[in-house]
């Protein structure tokens, strides 16, 4: 998927007068980017702990060879990749869905600093109105977000969610239907399929 970036260059333009101000012009450049993945291939299944879904799901590993595009001209290749994806949402299985509780930590000992500095701060007379809604906004936000963290459960590690999922033990390919040939790894002779 494309992602597109805002980037401003600055260009300043004076009058031939001596004692006339200079005056700054931005100018916006839209860059839109992003990766291609070319080539697709399956390479492995397993069963799975998808985080969006909250559940224990399939997983398939796909090959793709990524190309990094700019205007949607592929510029730059970036090598053969492996990622895994849950069958039923097609997402990355262990990619974070939520924000974590270190980081919700953070916050809140920035929003406590940035409290503390508003009040200290001498309310200022052209931003008298500002200055009083992050005086009050601040601190409620610290409030709000410290209950936040004490009532909230911890949530369990990805690991702990993986110990409650079964080893996968197919012994026909779920995508082509063919017998798959026991050994140290179980493959399909079809499609080259792992079972992991």
């Amino acid at each position: 998927m494309p992602v597109s970036n805002t980037y401003r260059s600055c260009q300043v333009s004076a009058c031939a007068h001596s004692n006339c101000c200079s005056t700054i012009v931005w100018v916006e450049m839209l860059l839109i980017h992003g990766v291609y993945h070319f080539r697709s291939q399956r390479l492995a299944f397993r069963n799975d702990y998808c985080l969006f879904c909250a559940e224990p799901r399939r997983a398939v590993q796909i090959r793709t060879f990524d190309v990094w595009h700019l205007f949607w001209i592929p510029l730059l290749p970036l090598g053969f990749w492996k990622r895994w994806f849950c069958t039923v949402c097609n997402r990355q299985p262990h990619v974070a869905t939520r924000t974590r509780r270190t980081f919700k930590w953070a916050g809140l000992v920035v929003l406590l600093v940035f409290s503390i500095m508003f009040w200290v701060a001498p309310v200022m007379p052209d931003f008298r109105f500002g200055s009083w809604l992050f005086r009050i906004g601040g601190p409620m936000g610290t409030i709000i977000l410290l209950l936040h963290l004490i009532y909230t459960p911890k949530e369990t590690s990805l690991k702990e969610r993986l110990g409650t999922v079964h080893a996968a033990t197919d012994t026909v390919c779920p995508f082509c239907g063919t017998q798959l040939i026991v050994g140290p790894l179980c493959s399909c002779p079809a499609c080259g399929v792992v079972r992991q």
